[in-house]
C-alpha cells in the first residue's frame, strides 16, 4: 500500500489505476490484432481489469518497483527517472501476466501461443509504460488527503 494513503484511498486508487490501464492496453491490443467488435473490446477490458486486479492483490509490485528503481537503477524517489524505472518494471510484470493470460484464453494451449503472445508484447509494454507514467500523479492526487 502507498504510505501516503489510507486503505480506502489506496483501494480507490488501485481500482481506478487498473481500469485506466486495462482500457489503454486492451485498446492497443485490439488495434494491434486488427480490430474487434465492441463486445469483444469490452470483454477484453473486463478480462484485463480482473487479471490485473488479482495480480495486484497477490504480487507486491509496489515493493518490486521501488526496489528496481531505487536499489538497482539508483534513482532518487519522486524524480522522473524514478517514476520511469518503477513503472517500467511494474508494467513488465503486469503486461506479462495480463497479455499472456488473455492470449491463453483466446488460443488455449496452442503451439502458436508464445509466437502470438510475443507478437504484441513489446508494443503493449510500451503503451502500459507510457500510460502508467501519464496517469500516476493525477490519479494519486485524486485520492490523497
Amino acid at each position: 500500500m502507498r504510505p501516503d494513503m489510507t486503505p480506502m484511498q489506496f483501494f480507490k486508487w488501485n481500482i481506478l489505476t487498473n481500469v485506466l490501464m486495462a482500457l489503454s492496453i486492451n485498446t492497443a491490443a485490439t488495434i494491434l490484432a486488427g480490430g474487434d467488435t465492441l463486445a469483444g473490446w469490452v470483454t477484453g477490458c473486463c478480462q484485463a481489469f480482473m487479471i490485473n486486479t488479482i495480480a495486484a492483490a497477490v504480487i507486491p509490485v509496489g515493493k518490486i518497483g521501488k526496489w528496481f528503481a531505487q536499489d538497482i537503477c539508483k534513482t532518487i524517489p519522486g524524480t522522473f527517472a524514478e517514476v520511469v524505472a518503477r513503472n517500467f518494471i511494474v508494467n513488465a510484470i503486469y503486461v506479462t501476466i495480463v497479455s499472456f493470460s488473455i492470449a491463453l484464453i483466446h488460443l488455449g494451449p496452442s503451439p502458436d501461443l508464445i509466437r502470438v503472445w510475443l507478437s504484441t508484447y513489446f508494443q503493449l509494454h510500451l503503451v502500459g509504460l507510457i500510460t502508467g507514467i501519464v496517469i500516476e500523479r493525477p490519479v494519486a492526487a485524486l485520492f490523497k488527503n
